[in-house]
């Protein structure tokens, strides 16, 4: 992962060996002492600017610590944090969130009024990741119309007329679903699309998807290599060194297609962050059972640590689009606006038509 920045993701490294991860699947809680120090050091706050009140940095310093976090197996509210809830309010008041902080995305079920004693929200948002785990509610509301841009609620998770329906992913991270009747809130114009959204989303969970299937690779890696039967290593027989090829294989395709996305500029963006998505969750079922069928019976215990890795590229693969919705978009720029295939491929001038139909929507 070349354009990441190697120093934060050895930081973070250094900070989770510290303070140490349970990687029980399904975790019981979040990892709270590595969110601790993540809080101290200002990585929860790295790619908002110093001028907005976060830690600075670039959007690839925020994808390094999404990416050391993902890649040690730790469970915390990070990307649904710092990539997305915590920087859109930052861009909406000035301010990043003062507490942990998760995005829920409405659909037009939800509404806003004016009782002329404040703006309330009324509706149902479903599926909110890290939900009760957080402390501010950012709530991106669908735009009124064609060219307008969505609107940005933002409510304490403890606000009055707030009904909470818990659950939980297969990893054990809470996906919750919010009643809201009458609840009081900061109403706010997003100054992003939701198509910015979408794509911040999607490329932090193909980064966090790419960590994930790294570590499931080094971890059967080792394991073929230490583990004997038969009187020599696993990763002697054929059959194994084949299945231990095509994980690496597909592994090294999600880093590329990743890398190939934090790199994009603004012309290709949206194609290139449509391709990493498409190819790391594509790709996490297969690494996924790659890594079980070597490690055998082992890896299915919930306390073997293969299980955070796998659990989570099963958990991420449909977060902020599936890779059958980011084909379509692909297609879509082949389809219905006439791009060449291989202009696609080898270009990123098609892109453009594709970005500006996404922030016009």
């Amino acid at each position: 992962m070349t354009h990441l920045n190697a120093e934060l993701i050895s930081a973070v490294a250094s900070m989770a060996e510290r303070v140490g991860i349970d990687t029980t699947t399904p975790a019981a809680r979040t990892d709270g002492a590595l969110w601790a120090a993540l809080t101290d050091a200002g990585f929860t706050e790295i790619g908002i600017p110093e001028a907005q009140g976060g830690s600075g940095g670039s959007t690839a310093d925020a994808l390094s610590v999404v990416y050391a976090a993902a890649r040690h197996g730790a469970l915390t509210m990070l990307l649904e944090h710092t990539m997305l809830a915590s920087r859109l309010v930052a861009e909406c008041t000035g301010s990043p969130a003062s507490h942990p902080a998760t995005l829920a995305i409405a659909d037009d079920s939800c509404t806003v009024r004016d009782t002329g004693d404040g703006i309330v929200l009324d509706g149902i948002v479903s599926g909110v990741v890290h939900g009760s785990d957080a402390e501010l509610l950012v709530v991106l509301l669908p735009a009124a119309g064609t060219g307008e841009r969505p609107s940005v609620a933002i409510v304490p998770a403890d606000a009055p007329g707030i009904s909470l329906a818990g659950g939980s992913d297969l990893l054990g991270a809470a996906l919750d679903d919010y009643h809201f009747d009458s609840t009081p809130v900061q109403l706010y114009r997003s100054p992003v699309g939701t198509t910015e959204i979408e794509e911040r989303g999607a490329l932090a969970y193909a980064v966090a998807l790419t960590a994930a299937a790294g570590t499931v690779r080094d971890r059967t890696l080792r394991y073929a290599a230490e583990r004997v039967q038969f009187g020599r290593p696993l990763a002697k027989f054929q059959a194994i060194q084949q299945r231990l090829a095509g994980l690496a294989a597909l592994t090294a395709l999600m880093e590329t297609a990743t890398e190939a996305a934090e790199a994009a500029d603004h012309s290709a963006r949206r194609t290139a962050i449509a391709a990493a998505k498409v190819v790391t969750s594509a790709s996490a079922r297969e690494v996924a059972a790659a890594g079980h069928q070597i490690h055998g019976a082992i890896g299915f215990t919930s306390e073997h640590m293969l299980g955070r890795s796998t659990t989570a590229l099963w958990s991420w693969r449909n977060r902020y689009g599936s890779e059958r919705y980011w084909s379509e978009i692909l297609a879509g720029q082949i389809l219905d606006e006439s791009v060449d295939p291989w202009a696609l491929i080898t270009s990123a001038e098609s892109s453009r038509a594709c970005a500006a139909e996404g922030n016009s929507r």
